[in-house]
């Protein structure tokens, strides 16, 4: 992706969105490949630490449970710099850490990545930018793998961060003894066979997103709420609707928000709930009645077929396919990526205000070069 020569234009995030749905049907078990490849001489680890920034971030907080449940690793995904400023400290002997950075220049990630190799740990780079510095420092280094890298809000990226993820605790799970080849060969097949369920997904949700994006004016407090995977879903769409319309949206813990944004909802409030069954589908309603109690209008994406969760929001954005809810987390961005895309095109907005070379600049140095420290 060329950083310095961007085009801002709408259609790159339509293309990065709608690439996502080839992406997951061809790209599984070529992912899958990949690893096995180079991660041949990978250890299994005491404990695994998914870092990144941004979305990078928000991908390993999707995708943590998969590593804790198939392959048994207590794995923790925390914010690039809360790992190389301070986790990393206390990290115990045997643990891996990785890195993910579309780009591979995120400074904050590099450094996760030197300082974890200055405890002896094993390190994996996750990033498309095979010549970035990232990939010198990594013990192991897998591209993302996706095709779509116009710039814009990152959808393909995302998906890709995902879908790496995952199979990398599928790798762990086959090389530690918990998934046979053919348990693996079945969630690879699952995985994939949700691209069809995303493109039906994509379908359902896009008229009437487009209808309600125009309604909603840009002063109105928007929210996403999300739990266990789809807590990160939550902060993913918070990050599309930033980037993509300059929208201070919040994501937040699906029980938190009883804590916290509750307060401040009232009829001017629009509150997306991340309500895929599972753990967390009850409280998930809860807040929905709380959410319509409120006077907001709430919006639940759910399951197609899960009329108790539809029958308590104002707009219901199904979601197809059924998956396991360690999975829900990549049909589960797609509400937020529609969302923010036709909210931006109603509300005229520049993604990422970078019509502005000022504050461009200034990101980019914040970002890429700021101070690496050991």
């Amino acid at each position: 992706m060329d950083m310095t020569n961007m085009d801002l234009k709408w259609q790159n995030m339509q293309a990065g969105i709608q690439a996502q749905v080839p992406f997951l049907r061809d790209g599984t078990r070529a992912s899958y490949q990949q690893v096995k490849s180079k991660l041949a001489q990978l250890q299994i680890p005491s404990r695994v630490y998914l870092v990144g920034c941004g979305d990078s971030w928000y991908s390993g907080m999707a995708t943590r449970l998969a590593f804790e449940d198939w392959a048994g690793i207590s794995t923790e995904a925390p914010q690039a710099m809360e790992f190389s400023r301070y986790l990393v400290n206390y990290a115990p002997e045997g643990s891996l850490v990785i890195a993910t950075s579309n780009s591979g220049r995120v400074s904050r990630t590099i450094e996760c990545v030197r300082r974890a190799h200055a405890r002896g740990f094993q390190t994996i780079a996750l990033t498309s930018n095979a010549d970035s510095a990232i990939t010198q420092d990594a013990d192991f280094v897998l591209d993302l793998g996706y095709a779509e890298r116009r710039f814009g809000p990152g959808t393909s990226s995302y998906m890709a961060s995902l879908l790496n993820a995952y199979v990398i605790a599928l790798y762990l799970a086959e090389i530690g003894g918990r998934f046979t080849s053919s348990q693996v060969e079945k969630q690879l097949h699952q995985i994939a066979n949700l691209a069809d369920a995303m493109q039906q997904t994509l379908d359902a949700m896009s008229v009437p997103i487009e209808q309600l994006a125009p309604r909603v004016p840009f002063d109105a407090k928007i929210a996403f709420l999300g739990a266990g995977p789809n807590y990160g879903t939550a902060f993913f769409s918070m990050a599309k609707m930033i980037e993509a319309a300059r929208h201070n949206t919040i994501g937040q813990e699906l029980e938190e928000w009883a804590h916290e944004q509750y307060f401040v909802t009232d009829a001017n409030t629009y509150t997306f709930v991340l309500a895929p069954r599972g753990a967390g589908v009850d409280r998930a309603r809860e807040q929905l009645r709380a959410v319509r109690d409120m006077s907001s209008y709430a919006i639940a994406v759910c399951e197609d077929d899960d009329v108790e969760t539809q029958s308590l929001a104002d707009l219901a954005l199904p979601v197809f396919g059924h998956p396991d809810e360690i999975l829900s987390p990549l049909l589960y961005c797609l509400a937020a990526e529609l969302f923010a895309l036709h909210f931006a095109i109603a509300q005229n907005r520049v993604m990422l205000g970078f019509d502005d070379e000022h504050r461009k600049q200034v990101n980019f140095r914040q970002i890429f070069n700021s101070q690496i420290v050991m």
